[in-house]
């Protein structure tokens, strides 16, 4: 694994990261304004809330795949 694949998982972690925080900051705002009224907005906030932690859950093992990769180079060069 080259540094291209590093930055292709770096890109793809940044995405999942960045879906997974803007479904957290809407599930936030809905329970903050209540657009649709105050239960309908935190059922919503809170299914909202609970299918953001997907996307995070894949960078978090992105991130871990990555640094493995990170070490095992480093092994290599000591």
């Amino acid at each position: 694994m080259g540094d291209e694949a590093l930055e292709d998982m770096k890109r793809t972690y940044q995405r999942f990261l960045a879906v997974g925080l803007g479904l957290m900051l809407v599930a936030f705002a809905l329970m903050i304004w209540r657009p649709l009224g105050r239960n309908a907005s935190l059922v919503l906030a809170v299914v909202i809330f609970l299918f953001a932690f997907i996307p995070l859950e894949f960078a978090r093992k992105i991130a871990r795949r990555m640094a493995m990769v990170a070490l095992r180079g480093t092994e290599k060069l000591n």
